[in-house]
């Protein structure tokens, strides 16, 4: 038996209904005692790619042979598959829809979960997610082996990577991935570190597809309309009604405007395409 120092949740349940309460009483009847954090429950109704963004910009915080338990199903009670992933250091359960098309590293491991040994004697069409994911999130805790919950699988549904170019001038071409809830808007440029006066893109989303460094006195981001946007270091540092650009928390790039909704101000939303590059004063 392997210790696993806790179950993550993440789903498009959100909290005013029972559903994530439900699973996790499953979860304890079978592996009493064992931790569990919720990641999320505010994912979009439906949104596979938003789901599958936040496991990828969320991951590296989490400790080895943490055991995500994910649920964004539009298809449930349908021939669509559940699986259990095994990709690096981590276990991934859910629907076989492409929840985890940006987790799945070289030589992932995947298994459909057929052994009705692992899930609850009645399955309900309307919520595998309490009926088969939790129940095998909970044996797996408790050191069931992967191979006995059903079959190898080779091939897992993907869906397409954000868009992400490398173009002339050491620039890069993105996209907006999505609006948090303070009107900060994500992008897909890849996640990046910063050193000193300078950012080093260490992570694109194709694993060792792209290499880029800038200067971030230097750096902007050209928008459709030709707007370009400056660099700062802090919220705060944006002028008022105006808006610029970050590196985030996660360490995606991220335009933001200073207690306002960058959103609102530029009018933008998912899939807007941007270049970020070295453009000069704005």
């Amino acid at each position: 038996m392997f210790a696993v120092p806790l179950i993550a949740l993440l789903s498009d349940f959100g909290v005013i209904d029972t559903y994530v309460g439900s699973m996790k009483g499953v979860i304890s009847n079978i592996s009493p005692g064992i931790p569990m954090i919720d990641l999320t429950h505010e994912i979009p109704p439906g949104d596979i790619r938003r789901g599958a963004i936040s496991l990828w910009k969320e991951l590296p915080y989490f400790p080895p042979k943490t055991i995500f338990l994910c649920i964004i199903d539009p298809g449930v009670g349908t021939s669509r598959r559940g699986i259990l992933v095994k990709s690096g250091d981590f276990y991934f359960i859910g629907p076989d829809n492409g929840l985890f098309s940006y987790v799945l590293e070289p030589g992932a491991e995947v298994w459909q979960l057929k052994n009705p040994d692992y899930q609850l004697p009645e399955v309900f069409t309307t919520f595998h997610g309490r009926d088969i994911f939790a129940p095998a999130a909970a044996h797996l805790a408790r050191g069931i082996s992967p191979k006995k919950f059903g079959p190898p699988l080779s091939d897992p549904v993907l869906i397409p990577y954000p868009r992400m170019e490398a173009r002339e001038s050491n620039s890069l071409l993105g996209e907006i991935l999505y609006s948090d809830r303070y009107g900060n808007l994500l992008t897909s440029l890849g996640r990046f570190h910063r050193r000193g006066e300078e950012i080093d893109l260490i992570e694109p989303w194709v694993p060792g597809s792209l290499q880029a460094r800038y200067k971030v006195d230097k750096m902007r981001i050209r928008l459709l309309d030709g707007t370009i946007l400056p660099w700062v270091n802090t919220f705060d540092e944006v002028g008022e009604g105006q808006c610029a650009i970050l590196l985030g928390s996660s360490g995606l790039i991220e335009i933001v405007a200073k207690r306002e909704s960058a959103e609102i101000l530029l009018g933008i939303s998912n899939g807007e395409i941007i270049t970020m590059g070295e453009f000069g004063d704005p």
